[in-house]
């Protein structure tokens, strides 16, 4: 078989390889900048890792493409010697293992690497490296909106997208008898072009502030993750399908979900002809699909009428509550369970809070005074009188004007207050009608009611008053004045609790406020001091009086118990005696000698011992006896 010059073939794969050694070479350094650069800011890793994803993709089309198509050109390869044999004649022990080695090594020279394999192997390999980046890029969190780095994405996105619009225009004007893969290459070149004008959207749309930009930009991979799973997919299949002859062969790594990427709708004769042609399969003799055309505008429109009468159906669950309106007017406030009402926009459901409970904290500012820095202060003397506060200010504390007199001078002061309001919605269906067209903001409404009544009381109380009131009877006037107020303006608010945790003084009634709550503390110490220590000593006392009364108590039970003995013993005895008489004080002097003499050593001397024969006895120690003074024998 004749083959070209060496030179035309290589003109002839050298644009499609440069194009896909070019986004091959940008998309694995965009993704290794990603991954090893630490100091990348977040907002550029989570670009990075997108683009390299829409980078790769077409890399390996534009790559397999140009090893196809040098392959074809150069044509089939000629057939290569067995290889070396050796000039002598090896041992027969080593033949067989020898020519086996030959033919494995002959059977692999004669294999087309680049044009059979190569692609394959290298088109899957930068397609798992794609959604590798494009993975990464949905894990990494989006950027916060900066002004620059969105403008500078923006602009270098839309001129790269000029740059594929072009490569994709060329393409898709190349007539196939010059390289048939450039209508898949030209497809291919639509996901790049796709993504720089999304992602230059997105960039534009987060300098905006909007927060719609995450969600493009994950479709945005969705359609390059496709895209690339696709042609991974065909790679793979590729490897166990019988291989087309080297003169027709086209480039495997091509994708219909990048086919779809069109500004028209897709034809659907053009699609029937692509799956005859692929497959053999003609979609216009179906009965079925036919039958499914004709009945895909009912099913459509059946399908569009029973959405938006399902519109009509609403299910409440617990703690949930709505006001239905019809026609725009309000007629009932539905309750949890399964309601059936107009569809829209015939009626709507307005929800409205059940039950639940709303805390906030009144805050006003006005007629604060602001404390002065004292420019003579010593660090190392007393704070100046500005800071001499019983607390630290909070920025949720209110401020207000109190009156004082000090020096025989009317003054003002100012105090701060903590308090709290809780509060929530009427559980009844009118407090519900009210709370629902009476008020936009409750709690603005509140905050607005509780600052005007707590102006208008301290307004009217001295500091005096207010430092010493009772904070009970304070809370309980309060949140009944407030609810009257609310229900004035049928507010439908229903006010549960006041909770005031301080009040705290101005910074001139500090000092002496605080000597009269030191003091009320100390006094309020020491009381609660002595009557620990009375009810320690009426402690002691009746822990002492218990155990005298406790060993008096035994000590009497012993002598009765021990006299009771006494009797029994005696009773027992008189008793012997009457029976025995001289026997039993014979016995008893017995005893008694018994038990006098059970101690004693004792010497008996027979009476029958004639006086010649009476015998000397040695009283001495068994020890001196031992120690060589003589035999008591002898004696």
């Amino acid at each position: 078989m004749a083959r070209p010059d060496d030179r035309n073939i290589s003109r002839g794969s050298v644009p499609e390889f440069a194009v896909g050694a070019f986004f091959l070479a940008a998309g694995l350094g965009l993704l290794a900048v990603a991954l090893l650069w630490a100091r990348l800011p977040p907002g550029v890793a989570h670009l990075s890792y997108y683009i390299s994803g829409l980078l790769l993709v077409p890399g390996a089309g534009f790559l397999s493409a140009a090893m196809t198509a040098y392959a074809r050109r150069r044509g089939r390869l000629a057939p290569r010697g067995r290889g070396w044999r050796p000039a002598r004649r090896l041992p027969r022990i080593l033949e067989r293992p020898f020519d086996l080695t030959m033919r494995a090594w002959s059977w692999l020279r004669g294999i087309d690497w680049v044009g059979d394999w190569l692609a394959v192997a290298g088109a899957f390999a930068i397609c798992v490296a794609a959604l590798y980046a494009l993975t990464m890029g949905w894990r990494t969190a989006a950027a916060s909106p900066s002004l620059l780095m969105d403008e500078l994405a923006a602009g270098i996105l839309l001129l790269s997208a000029f740059a594929l619009l072009v490569l994709e225009r060329k393409y898709a004007a190349m007539p196939e008898q010059v390289l048939p893969e450039a209508p898949a290459l030209s497809r291919l070149c639509r996901l790049p072009l796709l993504g720089a004008l999304g992602l230059a959207a997105t960039a534009g749309i987060r300098w905006l502030g909007l927060s719609f930009a995450t969600p493009l930009e994950r479709a945005l991979a969705v359609i390059a993750g496709l895209v690339a799973a696709e042609i991974a997919l065909r790679s793979a299949v590729h490897v166990f399908m019988p291989l087309a002859p080297i003169a027709v062969r086209r480039s495997h790594a091509v994708s219909t979900v990048a086919g779809l990427i069109q500004a028209k709708i897709p034809n659907a004769r053009a699609f029937n002809a692509s799956v005859r042609s692929q497959f053999g399969i003609d979609l216009a003799r179906s009965w079925s699909l036919g039958f499914l055309r004709r009945a895909l505008l009912p099913l459509l429109l059946g399908m569009a009428a029973f959405s938006w009468l399902l519109t009509g159906i609403t299910a409440l669950e617990q703690g949930e509550r709505a006001i239905y309106e019809s026609f725009g007017q309000p007629r009932a406030v539905l309750h949890p369970g399964l309601h059936l009402h107009w569809p829209w926009p015939f009626g709507s459901l307005r929800p409205v809070e059940y039950g639940t409970v709303r805390q906030i904290t009144i805050d006003s500012n006005a007629g604060e005074v602001a404390p002065q820095p004292s420019s003579a202060t010593n660090i190392e003397g007393d704070p100046p009188p500005s800071s001499n506060r019983l607390w630290d200010s909070s920025s949720q504390e209110g401020s207000y004007l109190v009156a004082d007199l000090s020096n025989g001078a009317q003054s003002f002061e100012a105090a701060d207050i903590d308090i709290t309001i809780v509060y929530r919605i009427g559980l009844s269906d009118q407090a519900a009608m009210l709370a629902a067209y009476r008020v936009a903001a409750p709690d603005a409404a509140v905050q607005a009611v509780c600052g005007q009544m707590l102006a208008r009381y301290f307004a009217g109380n001295t500091i005096e008053n207010v430092l010493g009131q009772n904070r009970e009877a304070f809370v309980g006037r309060f949140q009944k004045e407030l609810q009257a107020r609310l229900t004035a303006l049928s507010a439908g608010i229903e006010i549960m609790a006041v909770v005031v945790e301080g009040i705290h003084p101005p910074p001139k009634a500090a000092a002496s406020y605080q000597g009269v709550q030191a003091a009320a503390i100390d006094s309020a110490t020491k009381v609660s001091t002595a009557r620990a220590e009375a009810a320690r000593e009426m402690k002691m006392a009746s822990v002492v009086a218990n155990a005298t009364r406790n060993d008096a108590i035994s000590a009497a039970a012993e002598r009765v118990g021990k006299a009771r003995v006494d009797l029994t013993l005696f009773d027992g005895e008189r008793k012997a005696y009457a029976a025995g008489g001289a026997a039993f004080l014979l016995e008893r002097r017995l005893d008694r000698l018994s038990r006098g003499l059970a101690d004693k050593p004792l010497i008996v001397v027979d009476h029958r011992i004639p006086a010649a024969a009476v015998p000397t006895l040695d009283m001495r120690q068994p020890e001196r006896a031992r120690s060589g003074f003589g035999d008591p024998g002898a004696d």
